[in-house]
């Protein structure tokens, strides 16, 4: 896996992005593939592609997405995808059976609304779209660091995974002095304990 994805290095997200082409919103790659456009270099293997969109653009997906099958992920289990998927459901997973095995998307129902990002699990956290939505020299758009490692630090029940620390780590000495007082501020909001903390300073 770690072969192939060194191999194929961010293919996946541009045909991803050939295929959301026709879509005329502020869409992002997230997670950990946001952070290779981010530093320009694919690290590791993914399990799958993470995208955010505009929760009021899911009714497009199916004919965007023709011949992939999409299934809603619902309290823990899947069901197929039937729009509207409204709150707090937020993810749909996307396979196309040509790809099994090499490609899942993970799509986020996101509110983009009145010019924000919003963090899903805590409303109070916001950051502009203008800086929230960067774009790789290559065309593809992706959801800044400082807010991919903001999910990556976990939460009160679980504690960043090893290959979030990793990525932390890597990425944590790129961020810019606003992208880190963001995310200091933001992990000062939530978790006040968070080790990451001491590195933001």
């Amino acid at each position: 896996m770690a072969h192939h994805a060194r191999t194929v290095g961010l293919t996946p997200a541009r045909q991803v992005a050939h295929l959301l082409a026709p879509l005329d919103a502020p869409w992002m790659i997230a997670a950990g593939v946001a952070l290779d456009l981010h530093l320009g270099v694919t690290a590791r293997s993914h399990d799958d592609l993470d995208v955010i969109l505009p929760r009021e653009t899911q009714a497009r997906l199916p004919d965007l997405l023709r011949g992939w099958r999409l299934d809603a992920s619902i309290h823990g289990t899947y069901r197929p995808y039937a729009a509207p998927l409204d709150p707090p459901h937020f993810q749909i997973h996307a396979r196309h059976p040509d790809l099994s095995g090499v490609l899942m998307l993970d799509l986020m129902l996101s509110d983009l609304s009145g010019g924000l990002w919003h963090y899903r699990r805590d409303p109070r956290i916001t950051l502009p779209l203008e800086r929230a939505r960067k774009v790789s020299p290559d065309g593809l758009p992706y959801l800044a660091p400082e807010a991919v490692l903001l999910f990556k630090a976990g939460s009160a029940a679980r504690p960043p995974r090893g290959k979030d620390q990793q990525d932390y780590q890597r990425v944590q000495p790129t961020l810019t002095a606003p992208a880190r007082a963001w995310l200091r501020g933001a992990l000062t909001l939530t978790r006040p304990d968070h080790p990451w903390l001491t590195g933001l300073e």
